[in-house]
């Protein structure tokens, strides 16, 4: 599936209200949620029980993270290396591990 069906096929199937467990690769799911806010052509807003405002999370970041999911399931990516190109990736790898388990 290229990004670019991807980004519509969650666009459709991304609602307001769902709310999406942390992940990540090492540690797995971590315990915390958050909350899909809003979703639109340009971005997901999210709402994060730690974050002081609501996150607009570009769709470049989800990209990015869709570009190297698996070099990122694979461990030759590591988290450290994905904060250097998005600051998002907590929330679009979480989307994405959620998107792909669960066709949300």
């Amino acid at each position: 599936m290229s990004f670019s069906e991807f980004w519509t096929d969650l666009q459709t199937r991304l609602k307001p209200g769902d709310s999406i467990r942390n992940w990540t690769v090492k540690k797995g799911f971590l315990g915390d949620e958050f909350r899909i806010r809003a979703v639109s052509e340009t971005f997901v807003k999210v709402d994060a029980p730690n974050a002081e405002n609501f996150q607009h999370v570009p769709k470049k970041d989800f990209e990015v993270m869709y570009d190297n999911w698996e070099a990122y399931n694979s461990e030759q990516l590591t988290r450290g290396g994905l904060v250097q190109m998005t600051r998002f990736s907590k929330y679009t790898m979480s989307i994405i591990k959620h998107f792909k388990e669960s066709k949300i």
